[in-house]
Order: C-alpha cells, then sequence, then structure tokens
C-alpha cells in the first residue's frame, strides 16, 4: 500500500465533488493541551457532522473505538454538508516519517475535491504569553480572515505534525488561518479548546456552543485537583516518621 491514503465512503464521493462547492477544512492535532483533537471532535459532535472517511497510514496505531456513529479509528473524516465544512478529527499523532506523506495526501486531496480554504487548531506554551491575550494566530497568503489579537510573533516556533501541515498546505497555496490558544504542553485542557471554538463562530459563524467544554474543562480541572492532593498525600504517608 501506499505510506498513506485516504478512504471516502462510496455513498459520500459523489456530495464532496457537487459543482459549486467550496469547501473550508477543520483540523489539528493531539499536541499542546490536545487543543487540536478536543476541538475537532467537539465541533464534529455539536454540528451533528457525519463521518465520510479515513486516513490510513502505513504505521498508523493499531486501536479503534465504538462510537454513537460507528468506529473511531486514529485519523477520520466528518462532513458537515449545510455548512460545506470538512472536519478532520486526528485521535493520534502520525510517526514522524509519515508527517510529510500523511500532508502531502490531505492537501492533495482536499484540493482535489475543490476546497477553498483552512483552519488549524493548535496549542501555544502559556510561558510565551505576553499580555491579557488568550490566544495568538497567524495566516499564510491572504486567506480572508483576521482578528484584532496579536499575530504569532517573529521568532516563535510551531512544531510537530501541526508545523508540516501549515508547511504543505501553503506549499500548495491552499489559504489557512492557525488559531493556537495558549495551553499548558502536557495537560489536557478543554478551556483552550473553547478559545478555539470561539474565535471560530466569530469568523464563521458555525453556532457551537461551548458550554458543555467549558463545564467539561471545570471537572478536569477538578479531577486533576483531586488527583495532586492524593499524590500529596500518598507522598507524606510514605515519607519517614518521626517518634518521640
Amino acid at each position: 500500500m501506499k505510506q498513506v491514503e485516504i478512504f471516502i465512503y462510496e455513498e459520500y464521493e459523489k456530495i464532496l465533488k457537487e459543482p459549486g462547492r467550496e469547501w473550508v477544512l477543520i483540523t489539528g492535532f493531539p499536541g499542546f493541551g490536545y487543543v487540536g483533537t478536543i476541538a475537532t471532535r467537539y465541533i464534529a459532535n455539536k454540528m451533528k457532522s457525519v463521518k465520510i472517511g479515513d486516513i490510513v497510514t502505513k504505521y498508523m496505531p493499531d486501536f479503534v473505538a465504538m462510537e454513537e456513529y460507528g468506529v473511531m479509528t486514529p485519523y477520520e473524516i466528518f462532513l458537515a454538508e449545510n455548512r460545506n465544512l470538512i472536519i478532520v478529527v486526528n485521535n493520534a499523532l502520525p510517526t514522524t516519517p509519515e508527517r510529510v506523506p500523511y500532508s502531502l495526501a490531505l492537501a492533495d486531496w482536499f484540493k482535489k475535491i475543490n476546497g477553498k480554504r483552512a483552519v488549524f487548531a493548535g496549542g501555544l506554551n502559556v510561558k510565551l504569553k505576553e499580555g491579557d491575550e488568550e490566544f495568538r494566530w497567524v495566516c499564510n497568503m491572504d486567506c480572508g480572515w483576521s482578528f484584532k489579537e496579536p499575530k504569532l510573533g517573529k521568532g516563535n516556533y510551531i512544531v510537530g505534525p501541526l508545523a508540516t501541515l501549515y508547511a504543505i498546505f501553503t506549499l500548495k497555496k491552499i489559504p489557512t488561518l492557525l488559531i493556537l490558544p495558549y495551553t499548558e504542553p502536557g495537560r489536557y485542557d478543554p478551556s483552550a479548546a473553547a478559545v478555539f471554538i470561539r474565535k471560530l463562530n466569530e469568523i464563521m459563524e458555525i453556532g457551537v456552543s461551548v458550554d458543555d467544554l467549558i463545564e467539561y474543562s471545570k471537572l478536569v480541572a477538578y479531577a486533576e485537583t483531586l488527583m495532586e492532593e492524593a499524590s500529596k498525600k500518598t507522598k507524606e504517608e510514605k515519607g519517614p516518621k518521626l517518634y518521640m
């Protein structure tokens, strides 16, 4: 097999090729704060989008899970037909040797179906925060979207598969907006994903409420607090005991 292949279910192939369609792609990865994956899965669910295909890579993780819509795979393609949106949900990171082939395959397929613009979700290390802004952004070519908040500053790096995908989309001349909410790199951060979705609502009016995500964020924060307290208590109990 090829290193990367995109499979679209037969019943949806005709929709993707309908004349006059101008598709917008939304995607991200489970990188800093897992922002890309949290946001895209949430959007796909709230917009009642339909799974229409999968991206298959030679060395993709060997897992599946059962969901309401069917089988969850590492790299999934969803369609919100009434909004001309394609949502690629990456439940895993492509291996390093697969990242360029993955990006090329996705970009070429997107152009083939008359894809026009893309929005990528990522996370930005909170240590880089300079003011009270919630995110930074960058737009290649003339993507047609902008924010009043500051752009990603000179010298700040984007790393990982998101960087590769952004570079390939730029080389393929696909206008792409990158939204990077601040987050702690190793933390599962629904609140940062909510920032991405709010900004997406501003520019595309997709009508996705983040209320459930904010509540989930509070539960995650509460669970983390409990875990920290339990860990601290365990360390104290294992520590040296003094007797008089």
